[in-house]
């Protein structure tokens, strides 16, 4: 296969990973977890995606490094064996892109076969670092969206809840009126309104979701939410209870970055700004020293 064709070919496949990523990224934030009612999308996929499925759930439930990245997916936004595998597709296919695009540099160097796969093997591990990063960094980004969410989501819960409305009614209506406010907190809440209104317990439900969050704040929320759903205690002093510790650990981590900050100030200062202060207070000082140095050398005999 000539190198023109290779290059095209890895064109195309870059072009097709990024078309398909976009689009499963896109899918995921226009189409959350169905509520019960809704019509189901998974109704809609082709067989080769529905094998998929079946064999992501299966190897996720035998193999613990499966799981691993499994909850790594569910962290990072994509609920369900349809999203999780539809975004590995894409993964693979950038991989494979950056892969390809190896193996083509090392045939246009001269290489031959061996330095094509040498190549090609090399931008496959860093097509695969590539997507470990990505994934850190979504997780993260989700994590930080769930963090700035959760205080809105306390607040607005306390006042539904003391209206007297049931569990349910309360998620619903959280969905309903904040879908939009807070959009990664909202697709959780979607995800336990269907898993309640199927027949799962209640208490179940919120704790399981719990684990799988990647923020401690949105994890103490659906915690505090199974302990009322299981004990049916008051919940408007808990979520205040709840509000008033997320905000003391709030500004004690800005109070811990501030202090970080300082430090880091501190360093810059030392390798900046001391040399140019010693400049001007010393500078003179020595040009001085330096022309009596040279006049004493001219008067000397």
């Amino acid at each position: 296969m000539s190198p023109a064709v290779l290059m095209v070919l890895s064109a195309v496949m870059m072009a097709a990973a990024a078309a398909v990523l976009l689009a499963s990224v896109m899918a995921e934030r226009l189409m959350p977890e169905p509520l019960p009612g809704d019509p189901d999308p998974r109704r809609q996929e082709t067989r080769l995606l529905r094998g998929g499925r079946k064999l992501w759930r299966r190897q996720a439930q035998q193999r613990k490094r499966v799981a691993s990245l499994a909850l790594m997916l569910r962290q990072a936004g994509y609920v369900g064996s349809r999203a999780q595998v539809s975004v590995l597709l894409s993964l693979g296919l950038v991989a494979l892109g950056v892969a390809s695009a190896g193996a083509l540099h090392g045939l246009r160097e001269g290489g031959g076969l061996a330095g094509a796969l040498g190549n090609g093997l090399a931008g496959l591990l860093l097509g695969a670092v590539l997507v470990w990063f990505w994934l850190k960094r979504r997780i993260a980004a989700r994590r930080e969206q769930l963090e700035e969410e959760v205080e809105l989501l306390i607040q607005v819960t306390r006042m539904l809840w003391e209206t007297g409305m049931t569990l349910e009614g309360v998620l619903r209506s959280l969905i309903v009126n904040l879908g939009e406010v807070v959009p990664a907190s909202s697709l959780e809440l979607r995800v336990a309104l269907a898993r309640i209104e199927a027949g799962q317990e209640r208490s179940e439900v919120l704790e399981t979701l719990a684990d799988l969050q990647p923020s401690p704040a949105s994890e103490s929320y659906f915690n505090l939410l199974a302990q009322v759903a299981a004990t049916g205690g008051g919940a408007r002093s808990a979520l205040q209870s709840l509000s008033e510790l997320l905000n003391d650990r709030r500004r004690t981590t800005l109070q811990e970055k501030v202090t970080k900050m300082s430090g880091k100030m501190s360093l810059v200062m030392m390798v900046f700004l001391f040399p140019v202060l010693l400049i001007i207070v010393a500078g003179p000082a020595v040009v001085n020293l330096g022309g009596l140095l040279q006049s004493l050398s001219g008067a000397g005999p």
